[in-house]
């Protein structure tokens, strides 16, 4: 088997775990928005907020009001997207083995990229938990303009780490979706699946991925 060079890794339920029920709480209370339809407006906006469509934090969240059925107003929306900051400040955390698996990935002369489906909210919290500067890349989608399972995300982010060969690569995601996109490119994969997450999307069928709970995983394959 092919010697791992090169490392990629998802941010949300991989790196990163979100307080989101806090946050669609505070969104329906305000909007007054039943939370199962708040929830299924971001799902039917997702794709297109992960590809930037909407240009703006502001953007991203009119784009959601408007999928509730709720009036965007200029006000309201200026509202949410203070609301928004304030929790996401201090409302993403990385899980305790991100840094030190990274470091020590990097110690070893391997690249590390993180590919990350999300909208203008995100660019933020990477750079305050102090991500960018751990990690060799970050493909952010909306900053991208394409998203995972597109191909185009993944040849960008190996561009963006030396064009290791892809089956050099390692691949670790939450959903399976994903790391079969990323198996169809020749990448090894990994499905993420911690014991505490809860990915908005859902936890997948592992298929023919290795299931891994924690990023020590990764280390142990080099």
């Amino acid at each position: 088997m092919t010697a791992v060079r090169a490392v990629l890794l998802d941010l949300y339920d991989t790196l990163a775990w979100t307080e989101w029920p806090r946050l669609r709480a505070l969104f329906s209370e305000r909007t007054g928005v039943e939370p199962r339809r708040l929830m299924n407006a971001f799902a039917t906006t997702r794709r297109r907020r992960a590809l930037g469509e909407f240009e703006s934090v502001e953007g991203d969240l009119r784009a959601v009001l408007e999928a509730a059925d709720v009036e965007a107003s200029e006000a309201l929306v200026s509202e949410l997207a203070l609301l928004e900051g304030e929790v996401l400040e201090r409302g993403v955390h990385l899980w305790d083995d991100a840094l030190p698996v990274i470091a020590e990935l990097r110690a070893l002369d391997v690249p590390v990229g993180v590919v990350s489906n999300c909208d203008h909210s995100t660019r933020p919290i990477v750079d305050r938990l102090g991500i960018a500067g751990a990690v060799d890349a970050i493909l952010l989608s909306f900053e991208v303009g394409a998203a995972k399972p597109d191909s185009e995300i993944y040849l960008a982010a190996l561009d963006a780490i030396g064009n290791p060969e892809p089956s050099a690569t390692v691949f670790v995601d939450d959903q399976a979706g994903y790391c079969d996109a990323a198996a169809a490119l020749g990448m090894r994969t990994l499905l993420m699946q911690r014991d505490e997450a809860s990915p908005v999307e859902g936890v997948s069928e592992p298929g023919d991925h290795r299931v891994i709970r924690d990023l020590r995983a990764v280390v142990d394959l080099l």
